[in-house]
């Protein structure tokens, strides 16, 4: 499915603006912002007006700035003991929006049962090993705190046969990812977490971050999605990234 108007370059323009004029680092660059399209895409799909959302591993907060704009409920989670934005977040959102700091939060999560529509995260579960946790743990307190029929949208999960993870591992003080995943991964996650998948797919040919510094134009930006898009259709399998989204039964 290709992004509707309303997950487009620009109509998130001024988003991408205000995100630069916090300094939030991936928002440097148009090209580099740009890599959040999808991610609102499956979030405006998946979770309806005025959904109760957590933003699980919220780094800087720039994705719960997303959400609070369009009208989500909305509370970052780190295990970090603070977070970027979470002050202009909190004066900007007064009613909507919390910050919860656990740095104990490896594997159990502070949160009640069926709490949320909406868990999201965003370049974060395939990390909780490095802390001492494991995927399936997480998704099964991901789980948890759902409320039955609930999403779990999973974006930036890295592929294992990613070229870019590829040639990264070679490259010294380029970032490499210690764990990569394959669909069959995904599935079996998803299995014995108890939670069904909705959908999958693969994306991201090009490398976004090496265009941080590179100055904003509109029709380079617009030109670089579409290639990137027909790119990533035509090399799936080479693709930086998977994305997948995820729902607890209703009779749960």
């Amino acid at each position: 499915m290709t992004l509707s108007a309303e997950t487009t370059f620009d109509h998130f323009s001024s988003l991408f603006n205000e995100l630069a004029s916090l300094e939030a680092i991936q928002f440097s660059s148009d090209i580099s912002a740009s890599q959040y399209l999808l991610a609102y895409r499956l979030v405006l799909e998946h979770a309806r007006p005025g959904a109760s959302v957590l933003d699980w591993g919220s780094g800087e907060g720039h994705f719960s700035l997303f959400l609070l704009e369009q009208g989500f409920k909305t509370t970052g989670f780190t295990i970090q003991s603070t977070c970027k934005l979470s002050e202009h977040l909190s004066d900007r959102f007064k009613d909507q929006y919390r910050l919860v700091s656990d740095p104990n939060a490896v594997s159990e999560l502070c949160f009640a049962d069926n709490e949320f529509d909406v868990v999201t995260s965003i370049g974060v579960l395939e990390h909780v090993r490095e802390p001492g946790g494991s995927e399936v743990a997480s998704l099964q307190e991901i789980r948890r705190i759902l409320k039955p029929g609930g999403v779990f949208i999973c974006y930036h999960f890295p592929n294992k046969y990613s070229w870019i993870e590829a040639i990264s591992q070679y490259i010294e003080g380029k970032y490499s990812h210690t764990y990569k995943y394959t669909r069959k991964d995904i599935r079996q996650l998803l299995q014995v977490s108890n939670l069904e998948l909705v959908e999958t797919n693969r994306y991201g040919l090009l490398p976004r971050l090496v265009f941080r510094k590179m100055p904003d134009r509109a029709f380079v930006t617009e030109c670089f999605n579409a290639a990137d898009s027909a790119l990533s259709r035509l090399l799936s399998g080479v693709c930086q990234n998977h994305y997948f989204v995820a729902r607890k039964s209703i009779d749960s």
